[in-house]
């Protein structure tokens, strides 16, 4: 504790620090009962994280000093152990040890580890420490920097408050590990541009391919039907709509096929969904989109053979058997 003290006071770009200290416990309401971790932290920890309160209220400064026996939980806890019931104002016992439910998490979701991050309790350390740990040293240090720009000189300015609360000579390596979240965002952003390239890639071949298919079938539908064309252009028929003709068929057909593309997407996503308990999310613009992008497909490759049909000669064309 006397380490988060000192970055506490010593790191000017630090807007805000909290200690923690897990511990694995058996929560039980009623005959329900779940195994999960308690968080012991600081007020502070909820605003670390960007982590906001769903209902009820956060536990305080004061709840803190007097070691209060209070928490609040995170989803997957009261969907767990509640049900439909309203969490707030009740009593859980963690390890036998009764604590008053204050609030409730907004859903956080999974890690990037895998980890149900709902799957949690928090309450004041000093509580955690007190009544289920009985230990008086901190697992892990939660900073937050003023800025993203200020995130290399937060680890400095940690660095060097540890060292001068550790009393470590200039000749000694440091005896903590900071690990920067931004960096993991980055690794993550390089990981999901890499895979988006590829499935662009996978997504550009079979638009192609799809498309030569369609012109392929404009074409032969405009040899087989070059006497119906010339029949249209006899009785009065422009060149623009000959060509207006063709390409509707294209886009119909394209879009026909776009739809079809659109229900699999849908039925696949949501039976891997219920298969692996992976969440999925249907968003309206990517199926517009995906609509919109088959019908201009059509259009593209639709082109060519409309205007070839266009382009024929009605004499030549009556005469086509």
């Amino acid at each position: 504790m006397n380490d988060v003290r000192a970055v506490h006071a010593n790191c000017p770009s630090v807007a805000g620090v909290s200690p923690a200290q897990d511990t694995s416990v058996k929560a039980v309401y009623g005959n329900q009962h779940i195994g999960t971790q308690v968080q012991g932290v600081w007020p502070s920890y909820l605003g670390i994280r960007e982590w906001k309160i769903g209902g009820g209220v956060p536990f305080t400064e004061a709840d803190l000093r007097s070691c209060a026996k209070v928490c609040v939980l995170g989803q997957t806890v009261v969907r767990e152990l509640f049900g439909n019931l309203d969490p707030i104002g009740q009593t859980i016992r963690l390890n036998r040890q009764p604590f008053l439910v204050l609030g409730v998490l907004e859903a956080k979701g999974t890690f990037l580890t895998g980890q149900d991050q709902d799957k949690v309790i928090l309450a004041p350390i000093t509580a955690v420490q007190q009544r289920l740990t009985g230990s008086r040293y901190v697992g892990m240090m939660f900073v937050s920097a003023r800025t993203r720009g200020d995130i290399s000189r937060v680890k400095d300015e940690i660095r060097a408050a540890i060292r001068q609360s550790h009393r470590l000579p200039a000749n000694r390596r440091d005896d903590i590990e900071t690990q920067d979240l931004g960096q993991m965002a980055m690794l993550v952003d390089s990981v999901l541009l890499a895979a988006t390239a590829l499935l662009s890639s996978i997504a550009f071949i079979s638009l192609l391919v799809g498309g030569i298919g369609i012109m392929n079938i404009m074409l032969v539908s405009v040899t087989e039907r070059t006497r119906e064309v010339g029949l249209r252009m006899a009785v009065g028929a422009t060149d623009l709509a000959i060509m207006t003709q063709f390409l509707v068929e294209a886009v119909v057909l394209s879009a026909i096929g776009g739809a079809f593309g659109v229900v699999l997407g849908i039925g696949l996503s949501t039976g891997v969904s219920l298969i692996f308990k992976w969440p999925a999310t249907l968003s309206m613009l990517s199926v517009v989109v995906a609509l919109v992008f088959s019908a201009a497909v059509g259009i593209f490759f639709g082109l060519y053979p409309a205007w070839r049909a266009s382009q024929l000669d009605p004499i030549v064309a009556l005469r086509h058997e």
